[in-house]
């Protein structure tokens, strides 16, 4: 999951560059559209297509490249000189409901129901729009979520309130990073760095069977998973420039956690010196149905989906995690994640085709239980405590992974766009 960043902000930057085109002018319009698709994470290869099919029907023709920090269009038009813009542009907040919504501009626009005039006010509307569900919520969903999470990876009690607690701490730093521009760059690692004091910590004064556990529930919300999958997705679909940035940019991540447990880890042990780990408390196996439950509730308040589609959340997330469980324990890590994703492709199809449900509702919870991310945390973990070895198989696995969800998704055909629903004329 990205940072948070309001992207109303950004979109008014564009509207104080000198000379920069009318917003409800048709490539205003579009360059207003892109930006906003662009920030609420709408993969490369999926944005150039809408984008293509948004200018067709306005009688431009464009070109675009799109990678994570910047936007390049060129508009061309009967006999004009071709007109080149470029966009400084990061991927911001996750915000299902937002990206649905502007979604349904560009549909709009596409099918001739709305003019660029109407679509440049409610792209407007859009982002000064008030969040579906508030801070309070985020920052509570970041604990329920690390605490559940802490239950998945078969996590004792303690493991359990270990986690919630840093994932309490976590929410409080992401949920106010814009107020904290000068370590909002640094807020991966040191998100990591706290959920390791924390960790040790609490292993002094509860007795921990794992610190591992604890740590890596309550920064999994910032794992970069899914841009890991993102990235991959992108490689496979010959947008090398892109998914090759979006690659590294997942690395740095990576090396900015596993730097932050380093340090964390020392520091800790100089004030918590290292108890021996107790025996593991397995709790009772309902209690793993309740934490998949809380889970999926809590994806829909960090990904700001509307109520109505927590049914389908559930069901996406149960998918994920009992389809992928079985695969993994049948025929493998690999075949048991392109099991998962390739379920839960097809299941958001089917949503949508039912119901109209956003794909991105599903397809990331759905891929947060799926994604490597935490697999490659390890493997960098493994390498700094110099085990070579072994970190470098963990990390081999992760790739292989990566590529078992990326072939899974492309092969359920399923767009992660929140595709609208098509207006009746």
């Amino acid at each position: 999951m990205t940072n948070q960043v309001p992207s109303s902000i950004a979109e008014r930057r564009l509207d104080k560059v000198p000379n920069f085109p009318e917003r409800r002018k048709p490539i205003g319009f579009m360059l207003r559209l892109v930006k906003a698709l662009h920030t609420y994470g709408v993969p490369t290869y999926e944005l150039e297509g809408l984008m293509a099919k948004v200018a067709n029907q306005l009688d431009y023709g464009v070109q675009v490249i799109c990678v994570p920090t910047s936007i390049t269009m060129t508009f061309m038009q009967d006999e004009d000189n071709p007109q080149t813009y470029v966009i400084r542009s990061n991927s911001g907040e996750v915000n299902v409901d937002k990206l649905r919504r502007t979604m349904e501009v560009a549909q709009d626009v596409i099918n001739d129901d709305i003019s660029t005039e109407q679509g440049a006010e409610l792209l407007s509307e859009i982002t000064r729009s008030k969040p579906v569900h508030n801070k309070f919520w985020m920052v509570f969903c970041f604990s329920l979520v690390s605490a559940s999470i802490a239950r998945i990876f078969s996590g004792g009690w303690q493991e359990v309130v270990t986690a919630s607690v840093i994932g309490l701490v976590v929410g409080l730093l992401v949920n106010n990073s814009p107020r904290l521009q000068s370590v909002s760059s640094l807020m991966p690692a040191l998100c990591a760095f706290l959920a390791s004091i924390i960790s040790f910590a609490f292993n002094k004064w509860l007795g921990l069977h794992s610190t591992y556990i604890p740590i890596v529930s309550g920064i999994i919300v910032l794992v970069p998973g899914l841009m890991l999958t993102i990235a991959m997705a992108e490689l496979a679909t010959q947008n090398l420039v892109s998914g090759t940035a979006r690659l590294l940019g997942a690395g740095m991540i990576f090396i900015q956690m596993t730097f932050g447990v380093a340090i964390g880890g020392q520091l800790a042990g100089y004030f918590f010196p290292a108890e021996s780990l107790v025996e593991a408390s397995l709790m009772p196996s309902w209690t793993l149905w309740i934490a998949l439950m809380t889970t999926s509730w809590s994806f829909m308040i960090l990904f700001q989906s509307r109520w109505q589609e927590l049914p389908w959340i559930i069901v996406a997330t149960l998918i994920a995690f009992w389809i992928s469980r079985w695969g993994v324990a049948e025929m493998g890590q690999t075949t048991g994640a392109f099991l998962g994703a390739l379920s839960v492709g097809l299941f958001a199809n089917l949503a949508y085709k039912i119901k109209q449900v956003p794909t991105a509702s599903i397809m990331m919870p759905g891929f947060i239980i799926l994604v490597p991310g935490s697999v490659g945390f390890k493997s960098l973990t493994a390498l700094l405590e110099n085990d070579i070895v072994g970190g470098l198989e963990t990390a081999f696995n992760m790739v292989i992974i990566g590529i078992s969800l990326v072939t899974g998704l492309l092969i359920s055909s399923i767009a992660t766009l929140p595709k609208p629903k098509p207006k009746q004329r």
